[in-house]
């Protein structure tokens, strides 16, 4: 009777042995993995803001970033979105993108969703040069594909002295521009003058991508125009366009279609950290 208590007392003990080890074991394996995760922040020096403010990607940041297991394309490119406090790299051959921020003594790097800003700049001002042409060839029923057909969309183009033409939907818009290439307002023979897109801004407003472009062109005179843009399945559309001629420019004090006039918020935009090119 003896020996089998002393073997019950002999187990208990081990037992409590087993669990005080595997106890012990956690806590020690808790704390390297906090430290790690810690340390698993992606951070460059902060004397690479000056590169980085010129929008170029050099070698030496790759290889600092390389060196914190971020391996990205030498092509990458840096978008300044706040000059010397936040920049964008993105690499389009891997599909990646990066957001720099300056925290003082270093600059911090965080993982985001990519998007090819860059081509779908250039897809904008593509783009716009089609809608361009396809008016001044008068083919005005391809040209009304391209708009949004909502009743967002919203179209004023100044055709003489302070004069205005307006319209609103996806009706009014398509009516007027037909009216336009007939000879509305003495229109006929007028077209889109002036250069490509120079100023183009993206940025995503809930999932949905949106674009802003502005440039020396316009209709029937050089002049200015501002357009706004919607992504709708993988396809650019035209959603709110305005057109001042050259002789009104002083006069044209506010852009109509910007987002802060629109009773809905929504429109051109020019925010400097959506800037693309």
């Amino acid at each position: 009777m003896y020996d089998m208590q002393k073997l019950i007392r002999l187990a208990v003990g081990f037992l409590l042995l087993a669990v005080v080890f595997v106890t012990s074991c956690g806590e020690e394996t808790t704390s390297p993995t906090k430290a790690k995760e810690e340390s698993d922040a992606v951070i460059l020096g902060a004397n690479h803001a000056d590169t980085l403010n010129s929008g170029a990607f050099s070698a030496e940041i790759a290889q600092e970033l390389a060196g914190q297991g971020v391996k990205l394309s030498e092509k990458s490119t840096i978008l300044v979105r706040d000059e010397g406090k936040e920049w964008l790299i993105t690499d389009t051959e891997n599909e990646l993108a990066y957001l720099v921020t300056n925290g003082g003594d270093k600059l911090d790097v965080q993982k985001t969703g990519f998007i090819d800003y860059l081509g779908e700049a250039d897809q904008i001002v593509e783009f716009w040069e089609t809608y361009r042409k396809l008016y001044n060839d008068r083919k005005i029923t391809k040209l009304i594909v391209h708009w949004n057909k909502k009743d967002s969309d919203q179209l004023y183009i100044n055709i003489a002295e302070n004069e205005m033409i307006e319209a609103s939907g996806a009706a009014g818009v398509a009516s007027t521009l037909k009216k336009l290439s007939k000879g509305h307002h003495t229109t006929k023979g007028d077209n889109w003058k002036g250069s490509p897109m120079n100023e183009v801004y993206i940025k995503k407003r809930g999932s949905q991508l949106v674009a802003s472009a502005t440039g020396p062109n316009a209709f029937r005179n050089p002049g200015q125009t501002w357009a706004y843009f919607v992504k709708v399945l993988g396809k650019w559309k035209v959603s709110k366009v305005e057109s001042i001629e050259q002789r009104n420019m002083a006069i044209h004090t506010e852009i109509l279609i910007h987002e802060q006039n629109m009773t809905d918020k929504i429109g051109y935009f020019n925010d400097k950290k959506t800037r693309i090119k």
